[in-house]
This record gives C-alpha cells, structure tokens and sequence, in this order.
C-alpha cells in the first residue's frame, strides 16, 4: 500500500484554497462592477409597472415581488375608455436582465394592442406570432393572460396562454370561480390559440378578481406540500373582508407564513374588485 505524501497532499490543499480565494475576489469584482446596471434596470423595470388605480365602479391593487431586483414578471392596467379596464400580465421563463429585457419588450407590444382596441384574443395571438417572429431562434417563451373587464357593465372577457389561472371570488365569499388560460404557452409556434380561446363571464358588485404568477402559488410548506390554486383561493376568501386595499398584503402576508425555506420565484399580483358594500375591518 502506498502512503500519501503528506507535504503533496498539504500543498493541493492549499493551492485549492487559493484558487478559491481568487475565485471569490473575481465574483466579488464582478458583482461590484455589475450592481449599477442591475439596480438601472430594476428601476426601469419597476418604471413599467402600474400603480393602484380606483374609479367610481372599480377599486385596483399591485403588488410586485422580484427574486432577483430584476425579474421577468410583468403586469399593466390600462383603461383605454373611462369604462373598460385591461388587465395583462405575464411570466416570462428565467430571471435576470435578460428575462426583464423581454418582459419590457412585451409591455411595449402590449400596451400599442390593448389601445388599438383589440380583444384579448387577439392581443394573445399578436403577441405570441410577435414573440415567435423575433425571439424564436432564442427560444424563450413566457406565460401570458389579457382580460378585458367592462367596469359598468360588469361583464369580465379573457384569453390566457398557459397562464396560471386568475381566480374569481363572488361577493358572497362562498362561489369561487377560475378563470382558466385556453391557450398555448406563448412562443412555443405561431398558432397557438384553441379551438375556443376566448371566454366571458359576468360579474357583480363586491366581486374580486385576483391575477397573479406562479410565484404565489408554487410555493410548499414544511412536509412538502404546495398551497396551491386552492389553497390561493382560500386565502383570498378570508382575506375579503380586509377590502381591495387591503387584501393582497393580507394575503402575501398568509403566502409568506405557508412557505418553508427561500422564496424561488418572482411574485406579481393584481387585484380587481367591483365596487362593493363591503367595509374594510
């Protein structure tokens, strides 16, 4: 049996210490030298993003969460009518600059369909056939819902690409309804709607409606059990009585306490509740 050479094995030891030493000073160089650019474009991407809006028939709550400072979450609210609000958001695959980069190209396709006044339908498909002409070769894809709420007629349409489903609570606090995505992920190829890609449904005073991303619902607890759209819709059920305004902290807040370990993804959240004869506690 041959014995190690003790003085070798001592001076491997050191010189894998030293390139690791090297190797975190070079991390640390470049994450010093990165951190203005990531911070820029974190707050050009929170520059994209809405702000809470309320109206004599509606009441409006954002709340967006990166894992990153920048992420690929993306959400607007526009009224392009005093009497129609358009709901988009989207969940682009990965993290980072790159991710946000998309995500900011997306809001400005967006943002130029919802205001040629086209469906949600058709704002799906522009942006899918947008997404697979000039990203195609990069292959990226991303989750995506439009929903065109009519605020005095109290009509709800929409049309979602593989989005995680936004979830209805009537007034009533016991009728929970999901507003499920009929259509292919974005970017997978340049047909991607169903046979039936667009849905409607009426909706009434004291209603809410929550939009979010995956990041708020794949989360587990300690034995490894997933909250869910379910275990969502149940914490927005109890969270009603907090009112519009209050309702998306109680329920990130409710998210929080769920989860075991470090949060994973970026978390995006809207909230659109009809005007409504609730009070907040």
């Amino acid at each position: 049996m041959t014995i190690p050479d003790s003085t070798a094995e001592a001076d491997l030891v050191q010189r894998l210490r030293d390139r690791i030493a090297a190797l975190e000073q070079l991390i640390e160089v470049e994450q010093k030298r990165s951190h203005p650019h990531l911070q820029l474009a974190a707050e050009v991407h929170r520059s994209l993003l809405p702000a809470p809006a309320r109206t004599d028939r509606a009441e409006i709550d954002v709340r967006y969460e990166p894992l990153d400072g920048v992420g690929g979450d993306y959400c607007q609210i526009h009224f392009p009518r005093e009497d129609v609000c358009f709901v988009t958001m989207c969940d682009v695959t990965g993290h980072g600059v790159g991710a946000a980069l998309l995500a900011a190209r997306v809001s400005s396709e967006v943002r130029h369909a919802v205001h040629s006044g086209l469906s949600p339908v058709a704002v799906v498909d522009r942006l899918n056939r947008f997404v697979c002409e000039k990203f195609g070769s990069a292959g990226l894809l991303l989750t995506f819902f439009a929903a065109r709420i009519d605020v005095r007629g109290l009509e709800i349409t929409w049309s979602g690409a593989g989005h995680p489903s936004p979830i209805l609570v009537r007034a009533d606090r016991r009728t929970v309804v999901r507003l499920e995505s009929q259509n292919l992920i974005i970017g997978v190829r340049p047909e991607c709607l169903a046979p039936e890609p667009e849905h409607r449904t009426r909706l009434s005073p004291g209603d809410r409606v929550l939009f979010y991303t995956d990041g708020v619902s794949e989360v587990f607890d300690a034995t490894g059990a997933e909250l869910g759209e379910e275990g969502l819709a149940g914490l927005m059920v109890d969270a009603m009585p907090a009112g519009v305004s209050g309702m998306i902290d109680r329920i990130l807040g409710q998210v929080a306490g769920f989860q075991h370990g470090p949060v994973m993804d970026d978390r995006t959240l809207i909230l659109f509740g009809a005007s409504s004869p609730l009070t907040p506690e």
